[in-house]
């Protein structure tokens, strides 16, 4: 569902122009952080877009993710969804939510990222080897930004990397936010694949995740099998798609703004990591956010929120908010004091954090210095993006370098 003249109310709301955030957020932003929207489903909810009133939303412990579970409880769209999922750790509040996230945070932590960040780097340069050696004008999107993350998650987790395309495409449906007849056949597919992966684990144990929730769950009964196959399903799916789509709207907008590539490219030790965290501000990898539950009556912004409403805070658009970034509209990768909200707050800061930070740091270092010349093959009007899914996605992105 998009907005339109008939409803403007409606969200999603379709990207902007160039991939940019939604053009409706920038008005809600200044007249209206906290404004009321109708979801996919045709459900109501609340639309938190302030930068102070994102954060309040992301701590305050009276709008629950467990409560999306409630008999009646708003829902982002029609048919099955995660929000109805009781072993997602998404669908978690509380202790259960600190339990399940002390299991996967040794895997994503920022020390874990830098012992990793050895093969990223070898994996990176395999795969600008292989673009460099096709003929020109390349898919960059389809050719490396798709490729790179679900390579790394998949040895982390411990899925054979034969299965990529597999679970690209489980991923491309599963993360959909319109009505999809797909979608019930498809987590039923993926969550059979996973519980293969476990057998096979059990079996024979490796160095990877999936073995160690195993061993959590057979010796230390940390986790029930529900929650193992699920979390395991959850980090293929979520360990991959928000990077994709990261790296490929951080090359088209490093690409469109010719001189912070040229700065990128010119610099690379000192602004790759500034860049990566302006990437992350200015490009991030959704539009939509995670809907919440209000479990009581609550005041935000001075608006009234219900017992039993949905509120949804938007991260990325709290990224534009002149309150907290002088000038936020400009692409600067030499920005300062860079605190985005892009992997949330609080309870839920995403757990992956260290090592998407890592994989884009590669990335982009790495075409900075192997592929100076690289430049859009298309003029960035051309370039169309995809609306509908949780994570912005393009259809393609030509280069030549």
């Amino acid at each position: 569902m998009s907005s339109s003249a008939q409803d403007p109310t409606a969200f999603p709301f379709p990207p902007g122009p160039l991939g940019e955030p939604p053009t409706e957020l920038s008005g809600l932003r200044s007249a209206c952080p906290v404004s009321r929207v109708t979801l996919p489903s045709g459900d109501g909810a609340w639309v938190v877009s302030g930068y102070d009133e994102v954060v309040t939303a992301l701590t305050d412990r009276r709008l629950s993710r467990a409560a999306l579970r409630a008999p009646g409880a708003p829902r982002m769209v029609q048919g099955p969804d995660f929000g109805d999922n009781p072993y997602s750790i998404f669908n978690l509040d509380g202790a259960d939510h600190a339990r399940l996230r002390r299991l996967i945070a040794g895997a994503f932590a920022p020390r874990r990222a830098e012992e990793l960040r050895a093969r990223v780097q070898e994996i990176t340069d395999e795969l600008i080897d292989r673009v460099a050696a096709l003929p020109q004008p390349v898919d960059i999107y389809h050719e490396f930004c798709t490729v790179l993350p679900i390579w790394v998650v998949c040895e982390i987790v411990g899925a054979p990397l034969a299965d990529r395309d597999r679970i690209k495409t489980w991923t491309e449906t599963l993360m959909s936010v319109g009505a999809n007849e797909q979608r019930l056949a498809t987590r039923e597919a993926m969550t059979a694949y996973v519980r293969e992966l476990v057998a096979a684990r059990r079996a024979e144990p490796r160095d990877d995740l999936l073995s160690a929730l195993v061993q959590a769950r057979d010796a230390d009964d940390r986790l029930s099998e529900a929650e193992l196959t699920w979390l395991g399903a959850e980090l293929l799916l979520a360990g991959h798609d928000t990077t994709v789509n990261t790296i490929g709207r951080g090359i088209f907008q490093l690409l469109r703004h010719r001189d912070q590539w040229e700065l990128l490219t010119a610099r690379p030790d000192e602004l790759t990591e500034p860049a990566v965290e302006e990437v992350f501000r200015y490009a991030p990898p959704s539009d939509v956010g995670l809907l919440r539950v209000a479990l009581e009556d609550v005041e935000l912004a001075g608006t009234s929120i219900g017992k039993g409403e949905g509120v949804i805070p938007l991260m990325h658009a709290s990224s534009r908010d002149e309150r907290q970034f002088a000038q936020p509209e400009r692409f600067d990768i030499t920005r300062a004091d860079n605190r985005h909200l892009v992997f949330g707050y609080g309870p839920h800061h995403c757990p992956g954090a260290g090592v998407a930070r890592m994989e884009l740091q590669v990335a982009f270092g790495t075409l900075a210095r192997r592929l100076p010349g690289l430049r859009l093959a298309v003029d960035p009007e051309e370039v169309r993006w995809i609306g509908g899914h949780i994570t912005l996605r393009t259809e393609g992105l030509p280069v030549t370098f």
